[in-house]
């Protein structure tokens, strides 16, 4: 009797011993004391779970049926149990059935989260704010993932010009199980950047520095660019910017302060002070070559931008580094390693620059895989591409592969990946992933406006560059406006029958009274193949049928026998194209040479050859310059007239802005028969030849706005009797949806000629 007494009063005591070390956290202390063993564990079991199985709990804890129970193990299962996430409460029981102990745990779950709020946001919307949180609904709650949730959340705000903007949250009792996550939000106002100061810079004003930076001061045009903003990240990237540009103009020493940033009391602007110490300017003293060198130092020294007596420049030497990796890549070092060791010479500020390599072995390229092209067929990009299985590696093969297939405009910016792997067991070959993300290549588009040279127009489009996946390009154009009327049907096959050729043709429509001559209407179509000679240098040779018929005619001169009829041309034209971008383009040139010649039967006939070269380069920071040269001839064939429609004229928003449209060019006075007024006609040149240059700026990034200054010249007449004229001014473009608007103010120099005046064109569309 007493024996079993004192049994019940030690399994008590035992109950009360381990409630009390769990409910007091003392196993949350570092030092237990002593190990205890408790009891040797029969069975193991769990009792409170609803939504998680009991297997799961016993395969997390390391206590096994048959084991002696410790005061350690028993505090390491626990917390192994909290650190599942699914519980807020864990309990250790001892339980007795006869001369046999059970350990037995009682949990008690987590809510789950039944609904997600957020409160206070009205520039956020909520989708946005969702996609930063791991917190889904439905979802177990787990207190430690929605403070990450805040962070993220914090820091979405700050991105977006909420610098100020603060993040809580609370939990609402939603039923017996479950909780309303509430987001409390205040956003405040956005933050303005009102100054930025630099103190210590000597060698660059502090207008260059800030052109430098994406944080930018409030502007004219911060409204509608989102310009002006504080926003944490990028100001952060905006010292690594100063830093680079410093280290790239010699200044290699240089440190750049803690910045510091200062709130209004109204809390809407904010002041920044960023403190530099430049240190001397930096200058190339001697450059080596150690290790695993391929090739003669000579050589070398001539591939390589930096020179001895240089100015020291980061981003060259950068630049070297990627042109010698990849100089050794192309001999089929794939795992070539190129290291750069900087010395400061002592006692000079001169800099001793060792270029370290490191070979590895030859590899060859294995398979390649295309992933991510839901809609573009494998052998789009394969063609593209300039490496090929089982050749030797190359990396400017592989970096053109890559240029190549980002130059179809097929796929999002950013998502063209090439990734190398080295399959299991073949660390001499590579394998070549090709990742893609597709993007929309359909396309509408439609505009309406004012222009001075055309008047009110509307226009629209309607293209796939992308037809049925296979790079094809079908479109249909139109464009209405106060003086012409123009519908186009194109289509172009970039690769013909899966070969090099490029076919395609089109169908038009053109009524067109821009001049004061005559007006008229012309139908017709092309069909056009090319092949490429060179790389990025494509041979065209294109037929064209045209019919064209006068529709009023103002100059009496004109003989609507020559002007009416069929005109069938062949033109053969050469396009070397290595523009960094078509529709925006900041460095490469464009050049076009072009050979037509109309009489191929039916009633006109003549012969033109075209030049047409652009040139683009950054010139400092965004500033590009934009240079243009055109010149062209048109001769008789058999003593035929060339027709008035098909003659040069200058002037205009499109050639020399300082005049009016089709003011440049051979003139001559008439006397109108109706009227006895005296008129004057421009009667069309067969020879122009002009030349524009431009400097173009953002003016307001974001909103795509950019302001230029221009000078244009040229002449359309008798190349013996060249009389040329030349104008300069200042305009804006903003690159809208809908095309390139532009807005320029151009100034004639020969201010004594009758032709002279200044004028305003508004246009639509890319210049060159």
């Amino acid at each position: 009797m007493f024996g079993i007494e004192l049994k019940k009063i030690y399994t008590l005591f035992l109950t009360v011993f381990l409630l009390c070390l769990v409910n007091t956290n003392l196993f949350a202390q570092e030092d237990l004391g002593p190990r205890k063993k408790l009891f040797r564990i029969h069975s193991i079991k769990v009792k409170g779970t609803k939504k998680v199985e009991k297997e799961a709990i016993i395969e997390k804890i390391s206590a096994r049926p048959g084991m002696m129970l410790d005061n350690y193990l028993l505090k390491s299962d626990i917390e192994k149990i909290y650190a599942m996430k699914f519980f807020e409460h864990v309990e250790a029981h001892q339980r007795r059935k006869g001369n046999k102990s059970i350990l037995e745990f009682v949990v008690r779950e987590k809510p789950i989260i039944s609904k997600i709020i957020f409160d206070g946001n009205d520039e956020v919307d909520d989708d946005d704010l969702k996609e930063t949180l791991k917190t889904k609904e439905f979802a177990i709650l787990d207190v430690n993932t929605i403070k990450t949730d805040v962070q993220a959340m914090q820091k979405l705000f700050e991105e977006k010009g909420f610098y100020l903007a603060s993040v809580n949250f609370e939990l609402k009792k939603s039923g017996l199980e479950s909780r309303d996550l509430v987001f409390k939000i205040k956003e405040f106002d956005k933050v303005r950047v009102k100054k930025v100061v630099f103190l210590g810079n000597k060698a660059f004003a502090d207008s260059e520095l800030k052109d430098i930076m994406e944080t930018r001061e409030e502007g004219l045009f911060s409204g509608m660019s989102g310009s002006g903003n504080f926003k944490e990240f990028n100001f952060q990237t905006d010292i690594e910017r100063i830093k680079f540009f410093y280290k790239s103009k010699g200044y290699l020493q240089v440190t750049v302060g803690t910045p510091e940033i200062t709130v209004s009391e109204d809390k809407k602007w904010v002041f920044i002070t960023i403190k530099t110490n430049e240190g001397p300017m930096f200058s190339i003293n001697e450059l080596s070559f150690q290790g695993e060198v391929l090739f003669p130092d000579e050589e070398l020294t001539e591939k390589i931008s930096l020179k001895t007596g240089d100015t020291y420049s980061e981003e060259l030497l950068r630049k070297d580094i990627q042109l010698l990796t990849e100089l050794y890549q192309d001999e089929g070092y794939a795992f070539a390693n190129v290291l750069r060791t900087l010395h400061v010479v002592p006692g000079e500020n001169k800099v001793d620059v060792e270029f370290s390599f490191e070979k590895g072995k030859i590899a060859y390229f294995g398979k390649i895989n295309i992933k991510g092209n839901t809609k573009t067929r494998d052998k789009v990009i394969r063609r593209e591409l300039k490496i090929r299985e089982g050749s030797r590696f190359s990396g400017s093969s592989l970096r053109r592969s890559k240029d190549n297939v980002n130059r179809l405009g097929f796929f999002e910016p950013g998502s063209v990946v090439f990734n190398t792997v080295s399959p299991k067991g073949k660390d001499d070959v590579l394998d070549v992933d090709v990742s893609v993300k597709e993007r929309n290549t359909g396309q509408i588009s439609l505009g309406a406006g004012y222009s001075t040279a055309t008047g009110g127009f509307f226009q629209g489009s309607i293209a796939q560059n992308n037809f049925r996946g296979l790079g094809q390009t079908l479109n249909f154009t139109l464009s209405i406006s106060d003086t012409s009327k123009t519908y186009n049907l194109g289509f172009t096959e970039p690769y013909l029958m899966d070969t090099k050729w490029t076919a395609g043709g089109d169908i038009f429509s053109t009524e067109n009274e821009a001049s004061d001559s005559f007006s008229y209407k012309r139908n017709g179509f092309d069909l056009r193949v090319g092949y490429p000679i060179l790389d990025y240098t494509r041979l065209f040779v294109t037929y064209k049928w045209e019919d064209t018929r006068i529709k009023a005619l103002e100059d009496p001169t004109i003989d609507e026998d020559v002007e009416n009829g069929v005109a069938s041309s062949i033109r053969g034209t050469m396009i070397t194209d290595e523009r960094n971008n078509k529709f925006e383009p900041s460095d490469g040139h464009y050049l076009s040479i072009a050979t037509e010649y109309a009489g191929l039967g039916f009633d006109k006939k003549w012969f033109k050859n075209e030049a047409d070269f652009r040139f683009f380069e950054k010139l400092w920071g965004d500033l590009v310059f934009r240079g243009r040269y055109f010149v062209g001839k048109m001769e008789r064939v058999d003593g035929q007239a060339v027709p008035r429609s098909e003659k040069y004229t200058l002037g205009g928003a499109r050639n020399l802005r300082g005049y009016s449209f089709e003011e440049i060019g051979p003139k001559k006075t008439v006397i109108d028969p109706a009227t006895g007024r005296v008129r004057t006609f421009n009667s069309g040149s067969l020879f122009t030849t002009y030349t524009q240059i431009e400097l173009e700026h953002p003016l307001a990034r974001e909103a795509g706005l950019k302001w230029v200054l221009f000078f244009d010249a040229g002449d359309a007449s008798d190349p013996q009797n060249l009389s040329i004229k030349a104008d300069y001014g200042f305009g804006f473009r903003w690159f809208s949806p809908i095309g390139v608007l532009r807005f320029e103010f151009g100034y004639p120099l020969n201010k004594e000629d009758a032709d002279a005046g200044s004028q305003f064109h508004f246009d639509i569309g890319q210049l060159f």
